[in-house]
């Protein structure tokens, strides 16, 4: 197959990236999203050369240790930092809160963005501010990060065995809300506890497969299968610590196809229905040699093509699955 007929493919299908920190530059280094830059992973341009429909900007809400109120108040900083670019850039970029907002604004020749939180230490413990950030526009939550909250996390000793009782609060309220459930960086016991209380499916925003590279962070067989009972997807993250065990232990230069063996052992164990793209772009320093950036996902549709898989079935991995869940949830 030549070039003419993958790019193609890849324009036809829409493509959805399920995690970026990207507003941690728009803060810290004052990008200008609409203009091209050398640094990072992520901007309009990139977004665009890349064939990227739908991108996921998470509002990472920084470490444990700070006092009241730090954690909503950056949330709410940052999110308000996204607006100001998206509005600044209207005529390329448009948040969406609900599948239809996808499909009008990528028809419109735009690109989709949906804002998330990453660390539900963004809520306070307090369940209202769930429904402040959600009339803010929040569609996705990430309920950990490295650190232990109202439920454990994948990196740290648990100390609540998975979710406390006002976490699971969080979970009925999500579900109540529409707001997608994300477990990456929650534990085991975390993830499996969310799957037994939500009534909605849940996703791993940018998260691998263990069998493939033994991370805590990654997930089991027994988490895919259970992600994908439910209904949900799991979003293969690109940051070369996830992908490959020799990275570090070994300093090995991780190619990006190591991304499609991730995407295929979560096919397998979970069907084709449970996978999805989470690069954490802008989140990681490592990206696989390949897929340097977002204008590289060409790639990742070549290389599906070149391992048998139907159009069919790479619109579902590129972004498909990722959409169903978003509609499910959030609303058509």
């Amino acid at each position: 197959m030549n070039y003419s007929d993958i790019n193609r493919i890849h324009k036809s299908i829409t493509i959805c990236d399920a995690h970026c920190d990207t507003v941690d530059r728009i803060l810290n280094d004052n990008l200008d999203i609409g203009k091209r830059s050398s640094r990072g992973h992520i901007d309009i341009p990139r977004l665009m050369e890349g064939g990227v429909d739908v991108q996921v900007f998470a509002c990472f809400v920084g470490r444990p240790g700070k006092p009241a109120g730090y954690y909503s108040k950056t949330a709410m900083k940052m999110i308000d930092a996204l607006f100001s670019q998206f509005d600044k850039h209207s005529d390329l970029i448009e948040v969406a809160l609900t599948l239809r907002d996808i499909q009008r604004i990528n028809q419109n020749g735009k690109i989709a963005a949906i804002i998330g939180i990453e660390s539900g230490q963004a809520i306070e413990d307090k369940i209202d501010l769930l429904k402040a950030f959600y009339d803010l526009g929040v569609r996705i939550m990430t309920i950990t990060w490295k650190s232990n909250n109202w439920a454990d996390a994948s990196q740290q000793k648990a100390i609540h065995n998975g979710l406390t009782e006002f976490g699971r609060s969080v979970i009925r309220e999500m579900n109540r809300l529409g707001m997608m459930i994300d477990v990456s960086h929650a534990s085991d016991k975390t993830t499996l506890d969310v799957l037994d209380i939500s009534s909605d499916p849940v996703i791993a925003s940018h998260s691998c497969a263990r069998a493939i590279c033994n991370h805590p962070r990654n997930l089991s067989d027994s988490l895919i299968k259970g992600i994908s009972k439910l209904g949900g997807a799991i979003c293969v993250n690109f940051y070369s610590l996830f992908l490959d065990k020799g990275f570090r232990a070994k300093s090995v230069s991780v190619s990006f196809e190591k991304i499609i063996d991730h995407i295929c052992h979560i096919i397998k164990i979970g069907g084709i229905d449970s996978v999805g793209l989470g690069s954490d772009f802008d989140g990681m320093n490592f990206p696989p040699k390949g897929l340097e950036d977002v204008s590289k996902m060409p790639k990742i549709t070549e290389s599906l093509l070149k391992k048998g898989y139907l159009e069919e079935e790479i619109s579902k991995i590129m972004g498909g699955n990722f959409l169903r869940v978003f509609g499910q949830v959030c609303g058509i």
